[in-house]
């Protein structure tokens, strides 16, 4: 068959599709560049706001009224909350759930008739090894997504991941490097360490500073990335690996909200004091790092002064990059009971004013930087341009077409779309 691969979310998901499609090809099947072509559709569902779970649906959907001979499997967060929805989705002929993931090829099969050698072949597929070359989705050669750990013990009131990921729990140390390192010879140039929450990462006594310690150490991977991190699970032996060039000075410490008050509410371990703490720690320990972080907007119980307050915080905050969305009811969560519930007008109003703050905080972030000599590791082009990112960062766009791999640039004025970079060094 013929396998086209759908993302709706975060990192995670993008980093269990490209599994995936390792998995498809190891039983024999191939990838497919578009559902015109395609004989089966996966789509990987999100759901952790009402917005992403309708574009899982559509998404979903859209695949039959495309290609009519198509098949979709739809998995993911979306299928875990609404089981029943999902399966009744005009044409979605098979519903796979995030417990039952790794079995998703053999599911396929199953459900679909193929023959018992793919099935086979698709059973050896599931262990943790896997030995057919990394199947890139959206990097192309130049970046890999390597899952760590996956679920969450936290009960924020907003957060609906523990309920359709289940509880925290992580990859073992020795198979992570032994994937990295695979990855690095493969010619990847780098690679993004990505899950639920890597800060929670557990492997016998190793903790996340542990892991990021031997992937320098034991692999050639040019570059490494690391995603979300925990304020209250910041590990300050992280600071000392920002050392080495080849991790990335970039660091994402989830805020989702700058007051105190409505933090609490959230169920967060942490004040908006803290969290400056602990910025300032960072950035003084890492110059030039790009600090980027999420903001929910219109929380129940948010009332204009405790908004303000979370606005001010986070202009002083300088983000050099903000994900702000307004907060969405997920049933089954704390947070969708809760009294004072505020209207769609003023969260539009809201974001409005926040996103006008996250604009300005890229804005001065990537000024800050104009003229410093980086490493830009070019991804895709677009129309006459190529685009890449540096690794605090920030997206940087070339004329005409880009050398491969990783190539040290200056870093000029702001244009649409990133920073132009003036010259390559040779």
């Amino acid at each position: 068959m013929r396998v086209f691969f759908t993302n709706r979310g975060c990192k995670l998901n993008q980093a269990e599709l490209e599994q995936l499609a390792r998995r498809f090809v190891a039983a024999g099947h191939s990838v497919s560049p578009s559902l015109g072509e395609a004989d089966l559709h996966v789509v990987n569902s999100c759901t952790v706001t009402h917005v992403a779970a309708r574009d899982s649906r559509k998404v979903a959907r859209r695949g039959r009224r495309l290609n009519p001979r198509l098949r979709t499997v739809l998995t993911g967060c979306y299928v875990a909350a609404e089981p029943e929805r999902a399966a009744a989705l005009a044409g979605v002929d098979l519903i796979v759930s995030n417990r039952d993931k790794d079995r998703l090829v053999e599911r396929v099969h199953e459900a679909f008739g193929h023959e018992e050698a793919r099935r086979e072949r698709a059973l050896g597929a599931r262990g943790g090894s896997i030995d057919i070359p990394y199947v890139p989705l959206e990097f192309g050669n130049s970046r890999a997504l390597v899952k760590v750990e996956d679920g969450c013990n936290m009960r924020c009131a907003f957060c609906i991941i523990p309920a359709t990921r289940g509880g925290q729990r992580s990859r073992a140390a020795d198979e992570v490097v032994a994937e990295v390192a695979a990855l690095a010879e493969g010619g990847f140039q780098e690679v993004v360490i990505t899950g639920v929450q890597i800060s929670a990462y557990r492997s016998g006594e190793s903790r996340l500073a542990d892991l990021v310690a031997r992937l320098l150490a034991e692999t050639g991977v040019p570059r490494m990335r690391l995603t979300s991190i925990a304020p209250w699970q910041f590990d300050r032996r992280l600071l000392e690996h920002f050392e080495s060039d080849r991790l990335c000075r970039h660091v994402h410490l989830s805020l989702q909200s700058g007051c105190s008050e409505t933090l609490k509410r959230m169920r967060r371990p942490y004040s908006s004091d803290d969290f400056a703490q602990l910025a300032a720690e960072i950035r003084a320990a890492v110059p030039g790092l790009a600090l980027t972080t999420d903001l929910i907007v219109g929380f129940p119980g948010e009332s204009e002064r405790e908004f303000e307050r979370s606005l001010e915080f986070t202009e002083r905050m300088r983000f050099a990059r903000l994900h702000a969305f307004p907060y969405s009811p997920r049933a089954g969560t704390e947070a969708a009971d809760m009294p004072g519930q505020v209207s769609h007008a003023v969260k539009r109003e809201r974001m409005r004013r926040v996103l006008g703050v996250a604009e300005r905080g890229r804005t001065e972030f990537w000024s800050s930087q104009r003229g410093e000599r980086v490493q830009v590791l070019w991804e895709r082009p677009k129309d006459d341009r190529w685009l890449g990112t540096t690794d605090n960062y920030i997206r940087v766009v070339r004329r005409g077409a880009a050398p491969a791999g990783l190539q040290r640039v200056r870093l000029g004025r702001i244009v649409d779309g990133g920073v132009l970079a003036e010259e390559i060094a040779a």
